[in-house]
């Protein structure tokens, strides 16, 4: 039975029970993913998502939410409601059975997949090793359309699963699940679009470089996506022994604690294991059980990447906010932007010259030239990301049209690739992730925004300093989902977030 909303008592009573339950329910659909994406089990998330979204049916208790939210409420009680409403909404679509099944269904395909390398059936880790380090050619197309025996197949029900989420969207009223996803993380997708179009301008002239400088050290006269890669790490290299698989957990742990963080009340489990993103972190139930997964590979981008992973660690393990609510950040419709923005910070460590001076084998001049060759990595990214978001957002925008013409033209302007097959527009985000993508565009201005500030208040370097680490999670990583962090940018940096800050840094010298 549904309390009155007027009764402040009952109301608060009601809400916090529905919040205890609703934490069973994500803790177990966090360790069931954990242990699907790690190999540990052949079940995924499905049944605990449709427990859950049973749980959450009861068709009164949106209109109670909503109704709810208009009465006074002490803080974080409205903060409570404002996160459940997105839920409710949320779950309404993703977490739909008819959506759960088609998904799950697509995604053990994608977990279960292995490609085809040289004769024989191998982890993902050897095409992302083979884009990053091969001087031939051949092998490094051959890796880039490795994947396409897998995303063919499925493009039919990714259509579907498409139109699934729109139509359960557009029940609740919004214009499609693009909008929907968008709008809890504090923009329209005509604001995306402006944002990489800014992000598009500004990138064009360093992606000229990138590919005349590659021409030139190469001698190769063709310019296409699998040399993107291979072209960045190509200008400083950096050997793949110098950073060694066993030593990457180590190195990284000593290199946080340089920003003044207390690792010895950190604990992180980590497991290296094949999977179809190039990490990922779940905690299951922060501050104290979190989870690090990442490919069995040394190198210098699987060093960035756990640099990346660590980071949503050290964020999670750094949450005070009460309950599972707020302090929750999977799960919660609207906090992806922030979480990758934050993750993103510690990612720029391996970047610097300090950082790689410390690193045996790497002396202190490739150090400089590798630091000062990286300084366009985040405008380099973010041009890849605003390519696909436009493949992600044709899609939502029109589920029957195949969106990669449009995406092909565009990224040939973009990055002045030469003609090449297209790509099947199926992807392993698209599937189970949905308009997380767009995240990491947002994430990566974000940064630039944050990381202006955060010179400003706690000096130079940005590595390593003692001050950093207490002023994030003062102003970030304690509060959990408290603040919707669009706002909250404006309240700590003082300017309102955009790309103002990303495209002062990146301005063509």
């Amino acid at each position: 039975m549904l309390p009155s909303p007027r009764n402040p008592r009952d109301g608060e009573r009601f809400i916090l029970e529905l919040d205890r339950r609703l934490e069973r329910f994500d803790r177990a659909i966090l360790i069931a993913d954990w242990n699907f994406q790690s190999g540990r089990s052949k079940v995924g998330t499905a049944p605990w998502q449709l427990k859950r979204a049973a749980f959450l049916s009861d068709e009164r208790l949106l209109p109670w939410v909503r109704s709810a939210r208009e009465r006074s409420w002490p803080y974080p009680l409205t903060r409570r409601l404002e996160l459940l409403e997105r839920i409710l909404l949320d779950t309404q679509v993703e977490q739909n059975p008819e959506v759960v099944r088609l998904r799950s269904t697509l995604q053990e395909k994608v977990v279960a997949f292995r490609p085809l390398w040289k004769g024989r059936r191998a982890e993902r880790a050897v095409l992302y090793q083979a884009l990053e380090e091969s001087p031939k050619e051949a092998e490094r197309r051959a890796a880039y359309y490795a994947l396409q025996p897998l995303y063919r197949p499925i493009e039919e029900s990714l259509r579907e699963l498409v139109r699934l989420r729109n139509d359960r969207a557009r029940a609740l009223g919004y214009p499609s699940f693009a909008e929907m996803r968008l709008r809890f993380e504090g923009v329209s997708v005509r604001r995306l679009e402006e944002l990489c179009d800014v992000v598009a301008d500004t990138a064009r002239p360093h992606l000229r470089a990138l590919r005349d400088g590659f021409r030139e050290r190469t001698g190769q006269s063709g310019w296409h996506p699998w040399d993107s890669s291979f072209a960045r790490r190509g200008r400083v290299p950096l050997p793949a022994r110098l950073f060694p698989q066993r030593e990457m957990f180590p190195r990284i742990f000593r290199a946080i604690q340089k920003w003044g963080f207390r690792t010895d009340r950190m604990r992180f489990r980590v497991v290296y294991h094949d999977l179809p993103a190039g990490g990922i972190t779940l905690a299951p139930d922060p501050p104290k059980d979190i989870r690090i997964l990442v490919h069995r590979m040394g190198g210098f981008l699987p060093y960035c990447i756990l640099f990346h992973e660590v980071g949503h660690a050290v964020h999670s393990a750094s949450i005070r906010a009460p309950r599972h609510l707020l302090r929750w950040l999977e799960n919660i419709p609207g906090v992806g932007g922030c979480d990758e923005g934050l993750a993103g910070l510690f990612e720029e460590i391996p970047n610097t010259a300090e950082w790689l001076e410390t690193q045996p084998g790497v002396g202190a001049q490739r150090a400089r030239e590798h630091a000062a060759a990286a300084r366009d990595s985040n405008v380099l990214d973010a041009a890849w990301h605003a390519s696909f978001l436009r493949i992600e957002q044709r899609l939502y925008q029109n589920p029957e049209r195949d969106p990669m013409p449009e995406a092909q033209r565009f990224e040939r302007r973009l990055f002045g690739y030469d003609d090449y097959p297209t790509l099947s527009f199926a992807e392993s985000f698209l599937v189970e992730s949905p308009i997380y993508s767009a995240n990491y565009l947002l994430a990566i201005l974000f940064g630039r925004q944050l990381e202006r500030s955060m010179r400003e208040v706690c000096g130079e370097p940005y590595w390593p300093n003692r001050k950093v680490g207490p002023w994030l999670t003062r102003n970030w990583f304690v509060h959990g989902s408290l603040y919707d962090w669009v706002p909250h940018v404006k309240e700590v940096t003082g300017r309102p977030f955009g790309a103002e800050a990303f495209r002062e840094s990146f301005a063509a010298a």
